[in-house]
């Protein structure tokens, strides 16, 4: 059963003191904890439950598992505290990633130096003990604390140290369960030769970019792209040369689109993008752009490869997906027919400019 007790409100945690120092390896540190992507998401059941757990078995009426951030401490889990973030300078956790081998026990913050002045030991109801045992990534970066507070001065029994220890070490598991599953989606939605997106993500980027504009009017666009004189690459140099064609024209694609936008290899010689917002007309741009630079680069190596491109940008909702792949495809095909490495760029929800 969950611990119970009046929960610390938001308001009592305000910038009071300088940060506590940085641990010598911080750039490595946020960077290990960033890989998990973890920070911001919504509350999970697995991290929940633990935090429950450890404020039972330390007879604790708050507990959180807390994240340090750059300038903030945000709580992935927590129970009995009315906040989901507080300034990284006034939380004890910035403390206890300092030193990832040993727990921060701190029996009564009104009489510790590095904390008695912290708005929430001087606040009603204040906290006075503090246990955080420092979550330890298996490259031994202390990304956060499994931690736990009282409103009264207290120690916290060898017992209690070792099982809030194990709960540290699960919430470590989860944590890696968590982005070993991300590094399996993120496998399964690259493709592999060129490492840009695949047909199974552009398709769920496509989904995503036709329930936004149903839900909020954004407009997106497609780009459907296909190599004109790729045959002939893999025909006189062999696949290796094929492959190294695909990878750059992969890489020109993505250097011409935002961080925002999605650019994927679809099977083949062929490629897509879907584009997010703009008006219709700069997409066309955008087009042109990418296939001066698949040529320009082409040029460069001495192949004769180039780019025929569909570009439509949907001001109004396409009826489905297929219907909007259909559009960009019938233009990238077009594009073909009226002589190889051109755009060809259609607005759907406006008229055609004169």
């Amino acid at each position: 059963m969950a611990a119970t007790g009046t929960p610390f409100a938001s308001e009592d945690l305000q910038l009071s003191m300088p940060p506590a120092p940085l641990p010598p390896n911080e750039a490595e540190r946020l960077a290990a904890l960033r890989a998990y992507d973890i920070l911001d998401t919504n509350p999970e059941s697995s991290f929940d439950d633990l935090v429950v757990l450890a404020a039972a078995l330390a007879g604790c009426p708050a507990a959180a598992i807390t994240l340090v951030d750059a300038e903030r401490s945000w709580f992935k889990a927590r129970i009995g505290l009315g906040l989901s973030e507080a300034p990284r300078g006034d939380t004890f956790c910035a403390y206890a990633v300092l030193q990832p081998d040993r727990p921060l026990l701190v029996p009564n913050a009104a009489e510790d130096p590095r904390f008695a002045d912290f708005p929430v030991v001087s606040a009603d109801p204040a906290i006075r003990a503090y246990a955080g045992m420092p979550l330890v990534s298996p490259e031994g970066y202390a990304l956060g604390t499994l931690c736990v507070f009282d409103h009264v001065a207290r120690d916290f029994d060898a017992a209690q140290q070792r099982c809030l220890t194990s709960l540290a070490r699960a919430v470590v598991t989860t944590l890696e369960l968590r982005r070993a599953g991300l590094r399996v989606r993120e496998m399964a939605l690259t493709d592999l030769l060129t490492g840009i997106a695949n047909r199974p993500a552009f398709l769920d980027a496509l989904i995503r970019a036709v329930a936004r504009q149903r839900r909020d009017g954004q407009p997106f666009a497609l780009l459907y792209l296909d190599l004109d004189g790729f045959k002939r690459v893999n025909d006189l140099h062999g696949h290796a040369a094929g492959d190294a064609v695909l990878r750059e024209v992969a890489a020109a694609l993505s250097a011409c689109l935002r961080r925002e936008d999605l650019a994927a290899r679809i099977g083949g010689d062929e490629f897509a993008a879907v584009l997010v917002g703009g008006d219709g007309r700069e997409i066309s741009q955008v087009a042109e752009r990418v296939r001066r630079t698949v040529e320009e680069q082409m040029e460069a190596q001495g192949r004769t490869v180039t780019a025929s491109i569909g570009a439509v940008s949907f001001l109004v909702p396409p009826m489905n997906e297929a219907a909007a792949i259909a559009e960009a495809d019938a233009l990238m095909y077009a594009a073909k027919a009226a002589g190889k490495n051109q755009v060809l760029h259609r607005s759907i929800g406006v008229a055609e400019p004169v």
